[in-house]
């Protein structure tokens, strides 16, 4: 008899743990690293901001954005970076942007730098964060895959948007850390009339 309830209370006591490792190891199979996976997409080399889904997208016609994502555009640039855990091209391209001196801090507490400070960042831990499954609005594919980068402004009730997936390395049509600074002077040109905020 002792046998079996203590074989009842070390089941009860290991089934939570085994299902939060399951839905974390399944939220990690679901984001998949681009680069982790040798896998860098095509990306649509920066033009102008659209205001629709391009061709190149699955999805047509105007994004959904979400309303934390409206909201903050109103006022300011917005920058959205979607990560993973022990995702290497995200690391990459975050290190990348504190050598450029456009971030501080680390992907999960990351922020502006001062010089930034028109521009609102949201990182984003794309499979934990509450937020996170907002990439699908902005991925190609309708994916998760990380990193995927974009900057959105509002001006005169319409937002414009740019969004790119894999690593800011200039491979693909994707833009260096630089092009990605000189994107973000752009939506301030365009959303200030190059007036400073």
């Amino acid at each position: 008899m002792k046998k079996a309830v203590a074989l009842l209370l070390a089941l009860a006591l290991a089934a939570p743990g085994a299902y939060i490792a399951y839905t974390h190891v399944k939220a990690l199979n679901v984001a998949r690293c681009l680069g982790c996976i040798a896998m860098e997409p095509k990306a649509e080399k920066f033009r102008e901001f659209w205001v629709e889904y391009p061709d190149s997208y699955k999805n047509e016609g105007i994004p959904a954005h979400p309303s934390w994502v409206v909201n903050e555009s109103r006022e300011h640039v917005v920058m959205l970076f979607f990560w993973g855990p022990s995702c290497e091209p995200c690391e990459r391209q975050w290190e990348g942007m504190k050598r450029a001196g456009m971030v501080e801090g680390s992907e999960k507490d990351g922020r502006m730098a001062e010089n930034y400070s028109y521009v609102t960042l949201f990182s984003l831990n794309a499979p934990f964060d509450k937020n996170g499954d907002s990439i699908r609005i902005y991925h190609r594919k309708g994916g998760t895959e990380t990193p995927t980068t974009v900057i959105l402004f509002e001006r005169n009730n319409t937002i414009y948007w740019y969004a790119f997936s894999g690593e800011a390395n200039g491979e693909g049509g994707r833009p260096t850390v630089e092009e990605l600074s000189g994107i973000l002077e752009k939506a301030r040109e365009e959303k200030y009339g190059g007036v400073q905020p």
